[in-house]
């Protein structure tokens, strides 16, 4: 696992897995099936992916995998968050739209193969540009895919009040901040800051902080910090509960994503020498 340098609030995993269970609040989750084959379950619908499938998970619900026709799979996946896909796709020359992505389930060869070589870019190339732009690209192509319904809440995602509150929300995630002095920081009723985090995001007010704090608590963990000093400063009540959020989110533990992520830095710069 590793986090792409400039690719902020990206993060790269490629591994092998027999289950995963992962409640994806304030991200996307994008993969692509290498080796074997996987069953993901989200309420009551069933998605089959073998090898060469695109796996895009939406924010919406909690999903979870098993096997499918092999003990158990490999795959490369990609964790954006929200702000990062908003800031990546709208195009400041041309009005704002949802960054909404088709899914779950693409199968599309050239797209599957581009997403190969953007996975293994963000890996091993060292120039930023050539990150950056891959990235924006296949982005913009998986765009090209959406459902009709991804252009319905534009109006949303434009509303300076949905973004006064975005901002409060990722100034301070730690606040204890109530959905009144949300809507008021925001301009807006409580209802109507409600919907509007709903049609622009898929989640609630809460959901959306929950996902600022995880977001603050990656940093942090990065940096070497604590896990019960990161659960203070990121607005958790304990340490357990920062872990019980991280592993719906990341599914993986702090201390784990910490360890992953050093060791991936330890070995980087032992192959530069």
């Amino acid at each position: 696992m590793w986090r792409p340098g400039d690719a902020a609030g990206a993060v790269c995993m490629h591994g092998i897995t027999s289950s995963y269970v992962l409640d994806p609040v304030g991200q996307y989750v994008i993969g692509m099936i290498v080796g074997g084959g996987m069953e993901a379950r989200r309420g009551r619908q069933r998605h089959r992916f073998l090898a060469g499938d695109l796996c895009v998970w939406d924010p919406s619900a909690r999903h979870q995998g098993r096997p499918y026709l092999a003990a158990r799979w490999e795959a490369r996946l990609i964790v954006l968050e929200l702000p990062t896909i908003e800031d990546l796709l709208n195009d400041p020359e041309q009005a704002a739209v949802r960054a909404t992505l088709p899914g779950p389930r693409v199968r599309e060869a050239g797209l599957a193969a581009g997403f190969l070589r953007l996975h293994r870019a963000l890996e091993r190339t060292t120039s930023a540009l050539a990150r950056q732009t891959l990235l924006l690209e296949w982005l913009q192509r998986l765009r090209g895919q959406r459902s009709p319904a991804a252009a319905r809440s534009s109006s949303a995602i434009r509303d300076p009040a949905l973004r006064r509150a975005c901002e409060r929300l990722a100034d301070d995630p730690g606040a204890n901040i109530s959905l009144a002095e949300l809507a008021a920081a925001a301009g807006a009723s409580r209802h109507r800051l409600t919907r509007l985090f709903r049609a622009a995001f898929g989640v609630p007010p809460h959901r959306f902080q929950i996902s600022q704090r995880l977001r603050a608590a990656r940093a942090l963990l990065e940096q070497g910090i604590p896990v019960a000093d990161v659960a203070q400063r990121t607005g958790f009540t304990d340490q357990s509960h920062l872990v019980r959020h991280f592993r719906r989110s990341i599914g993986f533990a702090p201390s784990r994503y910490a360890a992953l992520l050093r060791s991936n830095v330890q070995d980087a710069r032992l192959g530069r020498r």
